[in-house]
C-alpha cells in the first residue's frame, strides 16, 4: 500500500458533509490499478458529487447550500485491507462530539456547518464495497457505529438479512435473482448437466443449486477457488472438468480475477475448441480484463452483467481529466469550491500509456523505462473508452444519499416551525441512518432514465443483460466484442423472464456455429414409451433378474435388500440426469414425468400422440372386408360358391321328358364328338347317383360357403343369430345326407347276406325323409339355443391394447352346439369304413370314405386351432374349416361325376349287357332284334334269373361244409353272376345279385349279368338295359 506524507492514499474532498467510498482501486497485489473496475468507480463517485453540488435545488435550505465531500479509500480487492480502511470512517464517532456539526436557524433561515478537518467530520454513510465478502466484513464494523452502507456492486443473498445487515442496502439485485437467471439461461438451451467453479463465499453459488434443481439441472462437479489460488489448484480444477466429458456447459461464480487466473489455466491446458461452453454470473460481465490474454479459451461465452445504461456525460468527463493536476467541485452558487487531487488517477494514467509522470510519488513503470515521460499530448481517446459496467450503480449509491439526507434535513429544518432555534436539539443525530432509509423507502430517479427502487429487504430492482463474448467479429472490424443478445428481468409474479434480442439468434457458439446449441447432457432423452431407468434402479433390476432365475424366496430377498440400494446409493448430484432408457410394457403410459410406467385402465391404452402420457379409451375393432383375415376366407368362399353353382347348373341342365328313347339313339347321341351336353339332369351318371340326396349335398356345401361372409360381417344381434344358424345348419344337411346314403347302401349289402327281399326306407321319397329328420334335429337345438341364450354383442379384448366387438357366444357353447354335426361325421364315417370293400360297381362308397376321412383331420385340426387363436384368427380360421369341410364335400362326390360328364361322355349311357364272348354281332337276325328292339320282356327274365339263383343254391346245399361255407359260397355265385362286364350305369336297387322290388320305377338303374363262360342272351330291366354302374 503507498503512502503520501505519511498517511495512506486516499482521494480527500472537503465539504460540509462527507461520503466514504470503498474502492478496489489496485489489485491483490496492491500495487496494479484496476484499469476498469477500480479507477473508473472512483472518477464515478468524484462525478456523482460534483452533479450534486451543481444541483441547485438539493441539499437547500433558505440561502445555505450545503456542500457535498467524499473520502474515497482504496480496499485492494482483500477483506482485510478494506476492514482497515474503513477504520477511518468510524474515527469521527469515537469523538465527544457525536453529530455531524450542522444546525438549523429559524430566524436566519441559514444552516450553519462546524469547522473540523476534512476527515473527522462525522460521516453520512459508505459507497461501497464492490465484493461481497468485503461488504459483509465492513456492514458488520459499521454498524457498531451506525453508519449506513449501500454498496454497487456486492449481491450476496446473505446481505439480505436485515436482522444482521439492518443498514445495509444496494443498488444491484441480489445473486438469489442471478442464480435463476442462469437457471432460466440454462433451462432455455436444455443444458440438463453442467459444472460449477466458483468463488469461496459466493452467495449466488449456494444459490444457484436449488434453482438448478426446480428445473431439472444437474451438477457434474461443484468445485471452488480459494482466496489465492495457485496456478496448481486452477490446473486440477481444469483437469477435473475434462474428466466430465458430458458436461460441457460450465458455469463461473468466479471474481473477475479468478476468471481471468482460471482461464489461463484453460489456455495452458491446450482444451480444443468447443469442448468447454462458459456460463458466468456477472464476476465475468462483460470486461475485457479476464480474456485480455485468453480469447481462443473464452470464445463463445454467455455472460450475464446486471442491466445498466451508460451513465450521461461520464464519458466527456473522464476524457477530459488529466494527471498531476489540482481539481475542484464548484458549488451551485460559485461561491465556494471543493478542491482535491487524485493519486488514483495519476497512477493509472502512468499505468496507461506506460510512461513517467514528473510529480507521482512513485513510478510504477520498470527501471529501464524510467527515462520515458508522460508526454502533454497525451489524451483519453473517448471512441475507445468503453465504460464500466457499475459506474451507473456507483452514481445511484451517491444520489441514494444525497436525496436522503435532502429529504431529512427538509423534515428537521422546516420553515414553518417557527420555534427552531440555533440548534436542533441532535435532531441531525439520526442523519445518517434516517437519509439512507428516507432514500431507500421511496426510491429515485437517476439521469440514466433509470428508476432506483428497492425491496423491503434493501436489494436492488434490477435486471440482468445476457451477453454473448465473440473473439472476433466481423462487425466491428474483427475486434472481439460482447454482443447483448437478451435481457432477464424479475416480473411481477416474483420469477423471472428472459426477452432474446434478435441477436440472440445469431449466438456463436464455441464451435463457430450460431445455428447448433451445443448438448450439455448427461444422458439423451428416451424415446415415447420409454422410461428413465437411474443407476440405482438398474442395479436393482439385475439383482431381480438374478433373483428370479434362483427362485421366488431369493426374490423377495432382492427386493427388500434393493430398497436399501435405493436409498442409500448413487450419485446425488446427477441421479436425476444420467440414466439408461427401458421400454415400458405396450398397455402402460408415462407417469412421474418420464421415471415410472403406470397400467393403463382396462379398455383403455397409452396416447401415441400425447407421448404416451395419457390413456384414452381403446378404438372398438371389427374384421374388415380389406383385411387379410377376412379376403382369404372370402375368396375360398366365393370360389366355392362358384363351383357349387356349376356343379348345380350342369346337373340341372336339361329336360324332365325324352328319357324312353331308342337305345341307339342314345348311344349314338353320347358319342358323336359334336353332340351338345344337355339332358344331364336324366343321364344315368346323375340318376345313379341319386338325385335328391345330391342336390341336398349341394344346398349344405352352399350354406357353408355363405356361412362366411355372415362369420366375417360386422357383429350385431340379428348377424350374430344368423351366425348360430348358419354354421350348425350347413354341416347338418352336408353330414345328414351323407348319413344317409351310406346308411342305405350299408342296410342294402347287410339285407343281402340274409335275404333277397328288399330293405325298408330305400326309396327316394325316403331318404328325403330321413335327412329332413336329420337336420330338424340341429335347427331345433339351434333355436332353442338362441331362446335361452339370446345374441347380442361384446366387447373383447385378447389382449390389453385390442377390444374387438365380437358376438356374445362362449367358446364352450360353440363347441357344444357342433357336437351333434361331430356325432354324424362320427357316423358317417364308420358307415364309410363298413362299405368300403363292397364290389367296384358301388364304389362311390369309395369316394365318401374319402369325404369323411378328410373331413375328420380337418375337425381335428380346427379345435386347438380355434382354441388356441385371438379373435381374428379364429374367426379366420372357422371361415376356413368350413369352407375346406365343404370343399372335400363337392370335391370327392362330384368332381369324378362331372370327369365322366364332360371328358368321357360314352361311359354316361345305357348299353347292352353281353354276358360272353358269343357277341350276336354275326348273327343278322338276333343282331337286328339287339339294335332295333333290345327292351326283352322284363317278366321273363326275372324269371330267368330267380331259377338260376335257386339253382345255385341247391348245389351249394348238397356240397358237404358247414353252413357258413355254404352260405359264402352262394353269396360268391350270385356276386359273379351280377358282375357286368361293361362301365355302364347301374341302379342302387340292384346289389348283390338281387333284383328289387322297384325296379322299374324312374331313375332307378339296373344291371344284370351272366357269367362270361355262359351264352349269350339279353337281360334287362324295363325300361332300362344292362350297364355297369358308375361312383355312388
Amino acid at each position: 500500500m503507498t503512502e503520501s506524507k505519511g498517511r495512506v492514499e486516499r482521494v480527500a474532498i472537503d465539504g460540509d458533509v462527507t461520503l466514504g467510498g470503498l474502492f478496489p482501486v489496485t489489485r491483490i497485489d496492491c500495487s496494479t490499478i484496476d484499469i476498469q473496475r477500480g479507477i473508473q468507480r472512483v472518477e464515478a463517485m468524484i462525478f456523482s458529487l460534483a452533479e450534486a453540488n451543481k444541483d441547485s435545488k438539493l441539499l437547500r435550505y433558505g440561502r445555505h447550500k450545503i456542500r457535498l465531500g467524499g473520502l474515497l479509500l482504496d480496499t485492494c480487492s482483500r477483506e482485510a485491507t478494506a476492514l482497515e480502511q474503513a477504520l477511518e470512517f468510524v474515527k469521527s464517532s469515537l469523538s465527544s462530539e457525536y453529530d455531524i456539526g450542522l444546525t438549523c436557524s429559524a430566524q436566519g433561515g441559514t444552516l450553519a456547518s462546524g469547522s473540523k478537518e476534512i476527515g473527522q467530520n462525522r460521516i453520512l454513510g459508505v459507497v461501497g464495497g464492490a465484493y461481497s465478502q468485503v461488504s459483509i466484513q465492513v456492514a458488520n464494523l459499521l454498524r457498531m457505529f451506525a453508519l449506513p452502507q449501500i454498496s454497487y456492486a456486492s449481491t450476496s443473498s446473505a446481505l439480505s438479512d436485515k436482522t444482521r445487515f439492518g443498514l445495509f442496502a444496494r443498488t444491484v439485485p441480489p445473486d438469489t435473482e442471478q442464480a435463476r437467471a442462469l437457471a432460466d439461461i440454462v433451462a432455455h438451451f436444455n443444458w440438463t448437466f453442467v459444472s460449477t467453479v466458483a468463488t469461496t463465499g459466493r452467495a449466488a453459488f449456494r444459490a444457484s443449486r436449488p434453482e438448478a434443481e426446480k428445473r431439472g439441472v444437474c451438477t457434474a462437479e461443484r468445485l471452488l477457488v480459494g482466496g489465492e489460488p495457485s496456478a496448481r489448484e486452477l490446473d486440477g480444477i481444469v483437469q477435473r472438468l475434462l474428466d466430465q466429458p458430458r458436461a460441457r456447459v460450465v458455469v463461473l461464480f468466479t471474481r473477475q480475477d479468478h476468471t481471468e487466473l482460471f482461464l489461463d489455466a484453460v489456455s495452458r491446458a491446450n482444451v480444443s475448441a468447443g469442448r468447454f461452453v462458459w456460463l458466468s454470473a456477472d464476476g465475468w460481465g462483460k470486461s475485457y480484463r479476464p480474456v485480455a490474454n485468453n480469447s481462443r479459451a473464452a470464445d463463445g461465452a454467455v455472460t450475464l452483467e446486471v442491466a445498466a445504461s451508460e451513465l450521461p456525460g461520464f464519458n466527456q468527463y473522464f476524457a477530459s481529466l488529466r494527471p498531476n493536476q489540482p481539481r475542484q467541485i464548484q458549488s451551485a452558487d460559485g461561491t465556494k469550491s471543493n478542491m482535491y487531487s487524485n493519486r488514483f488517477f495519476d497512477r493509472f494514467w502512468e499505468q496507461n500509456f506506460n510512461c513517467v509522470l514528473s510529480r507521482t510519488h512513485q513510478s510504477l513503470v520498470s527501471p529501464k523505462r524510467q527515462q520515458k515521460s508522460c508526454g502533454e499530448n497525451l489524451r483519453i481517446d473517448i471512441k475507445q473508452f468503453k465504460q464500466e459496467s457499475k459506474v451507473q450503480f456507483v452514481y445511484d449509491a451517491v444520489l441514494t444519499f444525497v436525496h436522503g439526507l435532502d429529504k431529512v434535513m427538509k423534515r428537521v429544518c422546516s420553515p414553518q416551525d417557527p420555534s427552531a432555534d440555533t440548534k436542533t436539539s441532535g435532531a441531525f443525530d439520526r442523519c445518517p441512518t434516517d437519509s439512507s432509509a428516507a432514500a431507500v423507502v421511496d426510491g429515485l430517479g437517476d439521469p440514466a432514465g433509470r428508476r432506483v427502487e428497492f425491496t423491503p429487504e434493501g436489494d436492488g430492482m434490477g435486471a440482468y443483460t445476457v451477453y454473448n463474448y465473440r473473439a472476433t467479429d466481423s462487425a466491428v472490424s474483427g475486434h472481439p466484442v460482447y454482443a447483448a443478445v437478451g435481457e432477464w428481468r424479475k416480473d411481477s409474479s416474483g420469477t423471472g423472464k428472459i426477452s432474446w434480442f434478435d441477436e440472440a439468434s445469431k449466438i456463436r457458439w464455441p464451435t463457430g456455429a450460431s445455428n447448433s446449441v451445443p448438448k450439455s447432457r448427461c444422458s439423451e432423452d428416451c424415446r415415447p414409451g420409454q422410461r428413465r431407468l437411474y443407476s440405482a434402479e438398474v442395479f436393482n433390476k439385475a439383482l431381480l433378474d438374478v433373483a428370479r432365475a434362483l427362485g421366488s424366496r431369493e426374490e423377495k430377498g432382492f427386493q427388500r435388500d434393493s430398497k436399501i440400494v435405493s436409498s442409500t446409493g448413487g450419485n446425488h448430484r446427477s441421479r436425476g440426469c444420467c440414466w439408461s432408457c427401458t421400454d415400458c410394457l405396450p398397455h402402460q403410459r408415462l407417469v412421474a414425468g418420464g421415471d415410472a410406467c403406470e397400467d393403463c385402465p382396462t379398455g383403455q391404452g397409452p396416447d401415441a400422440s400425447a407421448g404416451r402420457t395419457r390413456c384414452l379409451p381403446l378404438r372398438i375393432t371389427h374384421i374388415r372386408w380389406t383385411s387379410w383375415y377376412a379376403i382369404v376366407p372370402c375368396s375360398l368362399s366365393s370360389a366355392g360358391i362358384c363351383a357349387t353353382l356349376f356343379v348345380v347348373v350342369t346337373f340341372m341342365n336339361g329336360t324332365a321328358g325324352g328319357i324312353r328313347r331308342e337305345m341307339m339313339q342314345e348311344v349314338v347321341a353320347a358319342t358323336t364328338p359334336t353332340a351338345p351336353a344337355a339332358r344331364f339332369n336324366e343321364t344315368p351318371v346323375v340318376k345313379a347317383s341319386g338325385r335328391e340326396q345330391s342336390y341336398a349335398l349341394l344346398i349344405g356345401c352352399l350354406l357353408c360357403y355363405l356361412t362366411s361372409f355372415l362369420l366375417l360381417a360386422k357383429p350385431s344381434p340379428a348377424v350374430c343369430a344368423l351366425q348360430r344358424c348358419g354354421v350348425g345348419l350347413g354341416f347338418a344337411v352336408i353330414y345328414a345326407a351323407l348319413h344317409t346314403k351310406t346308411n342305405r347302401i350299408a342296410r342294402i349289402f347287410e339285407a343281402a347276406r340274409r335275404t333277397a327281399r328288399r330293405p325298408s326306407f330305400i326309396s327316394p321319397r325316403s331318404q328325403l325323409l330321413i335327412t329332413a329328420g336329420l337336420i330338424s334335429v340341429q335347427l331345433a337345438s339351434t333355436l332353442l339355443w338362441l331362446v335361452v341364450d339370446p345374441p347380442a354383442t361384446r366387447v373383447l379384448q385378447p389382449h390389453r391394447l385390442a377390444a374387438v366387438l365380437v358376438c356374445r357366444v362362449e367358446r364352450q357353447a360353440f363347441i357344444a352346439s357342433l357336437l351333434y354335426n361331430a356325432c354324424l361325421i362320427i357316423v358317417c364315417t364308420y358307415f364309410a369304413v363298413r362299405t368300403r370293400r363292397i364290389p367296384e360297381n358301388f364304389n362311390e362308397s369309395k369316394f365318401i370314405g374319402f369325404t369323411m376321412y378328410t373331413t375328420c383331420v380337418i375337425w381335428l385340426a380346427f379345435v386347438p386351432l380355434y382354441f388356441g387363436t385371438e379373435s381374428s384368427v379364429e374367426v379366420c380360421t372357422l371361415c376356413i374349416s368350413i369352407s375346406l369341410s365343404a370343399t372335400v364335400a363337392l370335391t370327392c362326390l362330384f368332381a369324378p361325376k362331372l370327369y365322366i360328364i364332360f371328358w368321357q361322355p360314352e361311359k354316361n349311357v345305357r348299353k347292352l349287357t353281353v354276358h360272353s364272348n358269343h357277341y350276336r354281332r354275326n348273327a343278322s337276325s338276333s343282331g337286328s332284334f339287339a339294335m332295333q328292339n333290345p327292351i326283352a320282356d322284363a317278366s321273363s327274365n326275372q324269371h330267368r334269373q330267380q331259377r338260376r339263383l335257386s339253382q345255385d343254391s341247391e348245389v351249394v346245399q348238397n356240397r358237404i361244409g358247414s353252413p357258413q361255407q355254404k352260405q359264402q359260397q352262394i353269396m360268391k355265385r350270385r356276386l359273379r353272376l351280377l358282375k357286368p362286364p361293361l362301365s355302364l350305369p347301374v341302379s342302387h336297387d340292384v346289389v348283390n345279385g338281387l333284383a328289387l322290388e322297384n325296379a322299374g320305377t324312374p331313375g332307378e338303374d339296373v344291371c344284370i349279368d351272366d357269367k362270361p363262360e355262359d351264352s349269350v342272351e339279353e337281360v334287362r330291366q324295363p325300361d332300362t338295359v344292362t350297364a355297369k354302374p358308375v361312383p355312388l
